[in-house]
């Protein structure tokens, strides 16, 4: 499969309901050039490409189609989220398959996401 990173920026740029004039502006280039980087006949240097990923709050690795099966992100998240989730990774890693109740652990756990996510 052929990866097109312009038909991704494209995509990124209309879903934040941005204008080619307005990423232009942002990255600091001509709309000529986000026309010819979505057209994949330019394509943009490094430092717009880590701009484009700040913009759209991704990493390069989702900005050039690159894709990491059986990693999560924690992109983006507070220190305190970040444990959660890698407990709760760990917590699946080691779940016992035969074992249908909740343990003292798993409680505590799903404790700690109901009161982040009532943050």
């Amino acid at each position: 499969m052929i990866y097109e990173l312009g038909a991704t920026i494209k995509e990124l740029r209309k879903k934040q309901n941005m204008t080619q004039k307005e990423l232009a502006q942002r990255l600091n280039v001509s709309e000529a050039t986000i026309c010819k980087y979505e057209n994949n006949t330019a394509t943009p240097p490094f430092e717009t490409l880590r701009s484009l990923a700040v913009i759209f709050n991704i990493s390069m690795d989702t900005l050039c189609g690159i894709s990491h099966r059986g990693n999560v992100s924690v992109h983006g998240l507070s220190e305190s989220q970040t444990t959660i989730i890698e407990n709760l990774t760990d917590t699946f890693r080691n779940l016992n398959l035969n074992t249908r109740k909740m343990s003292a652990e798993r409680y505590a756990l799903l404790g700690q996401i109901v009161a982040e996510l009532s943050k």
